[in-house]
């Protein structure tokens, strides 16, 4: 069986945004006010604010800014408000990248063999599937690590994937010190074995983006919540949830029916549930699924039911995850996931008086599972390399294929 997976580059643009001349204008006060008016809000709104980094750190960062406002440029004061906001340690705590009028035209994706660049505008189709091998003099660790500072994640996985909503941002580079005063990224690249240090200029928004691989990616479903495709020869069923929430015209309860009497009038061999990519939103969505797989006798049996799990699968997507492996006999197929087991949500938004920024800020903490590890892990890890994703190998379903129990053997 071959399967198209079209990567999940899912760059969204945000309704939000913020002017460049409104952000150069406001003065020290004004950014004091919001300074404080954000530390206020962290506090109050937050469960426990203070459970990665020490108080003390944390408003010796907010004090040193304050004293630091003539010094800075509008782009570092964000850049700086950021990596406060990053500093409380989750995920859904955050200062998300706002919609501002250029971008840098790359989109990243960090591989088992390294960080490529696997999306791009169309005047820089020159770079796209190359490797990066430096980001502004530095090597990629290094750059990463700096910005690893601003981007709110709960884990390595979480950091991964979210990295690159932040590197294509000039106001955050700039502000970080890996572009120039001008926006302008300097990268170090190979393709096909050349390398090439090329510069790469801000562009503004609204430009499509080009991503190309061996195969045309199969376009059906994006912007579904959910779907599911029957793969006659291997006997599988692929359930995709991408989004836990409930489709308009096509409520989940009665797709859920209508997927499941496909199973009592197909041959059904494994069911696969996808959650890769799925970044939360309702876990009580799913809730009818769970229940109708638990009296399954068919299908809820180890080597007939598998979940695939990724750097993407985050908040409620991971509760889900969880309440699967306490209920069914399913086996975790994929990467370890960008949300931890037990982790802060239920987010909670407010912007920022003066400058605009808006801000997310968790106001509970999930405390559904003794797993207390960084991230919900997989029974079978599949991490793919960029050749496996250029070739559009999905080592996940490849490893459901293949996976035989004892008695099969």
């Amino acid at each position: 069986m071959k399967r198209i997976q079209f990567i999940g580059i899912i760059l969204i643009m945000w309704t939000a945004t913020f002017s460049v001349q409104n952000l150069a204008d406001l003065s020290s006060e004004d950014w004091i006010e919001d300074i404080e008016y954000l530390e206020e809000r962290l506090i109050s709104i937050h469960p426990n604010p203070f459970f990665r980094i020490d108080r003390g750190v944390f408003q010796t960062s907010i004090e040193a800014l304050e004293q630091s406002l003539e010094e800075l440029s509008w782009y570092e004061i964000y850049t700086r408000l950021t990596e406060i906001v990053a500093s409380i340690g989750d995920g859904h705590t955050v200062v998300y990248p706002q919609g501002s009028s250029t971008l840098y035209p790359i989109y990243t994706y960090w591989f088992s063999d390294g960080l490529y660049i696997i999306a791009t505008s169309e005047s820089e189709q020159r770079l796209l599937n190359s490797k990066v091998l430096e980001i502004s003099g530095m090597k990629v660790d290094d750059a990463l690590k700096a910005l690893r500072r601003v981007v709110s994640h709960d884990n390595e996985w979480g950091f991964m994937n979210s990295h690159s909503d932040y590197l294509n941002k000039p106001e955050i580079m700039m502000g970080l010190g890996l572009a120039d005063k001008d926006g302008n990224l300097v990268l170090k690249v190979e393709n096909n074995g050349v390398v090439n240090e090329v510069l790469v200029e801000p562009q503004n928004t609204g430009f499509q983006w080009v991503q190309k691989r061996i195969e045309e990616i199969d376009r059906t479903y994006i912007g579904r919540k959910y779907w599911y495709q029957y793969y006659p020869d291997s006997k599988i069923l692929h359930f995709h949830y991408a989004s836990c929430g409930s489709e308009k015209g096509n409520p989940f309860i009665f797709f859920n029916f209508e997927m499941f009497l496909f199973t009592w009038t197909n041959a059904v061999d494994k069911l696969v549930i996808d959650l890769r990519g799925n970044g939360g939103g309702s876990s009580a969505i799913l809730e009818p699924f769970i229940l109708r797989m638990m009296i399954d006798w068919r299908l809820n049996r180890t080597g007939k039911l598998f979940v695939l799990i990724d750097r993407g699968t985050f908040s409620s997507a991971v509760l889900n995850a969880i309440s699967l492996k306490k209920r069914t006999n399913a086996i975790f197929v994929g990467e370890p996931t960008g949300g931890s087991p037990r982790h802060y949500g239920e987010v909670k938004r407010f912007v920022l008086p003066n400058s605009g920024i808006s801000v997310s800020c968790s106001s509970t903490y999930w405390r559904t599972t003794s797993d207390t590890s960084p991230a919900f892990m997989p029974d079978i890890i599949a991490i793919r390399s960029f050749e496996d994703y250029y070739y559009m190998r999905d080592l996940a379903m490849e490893a459901v294929e293949s996976y035989r129990t004892e008695k099969e053997e």
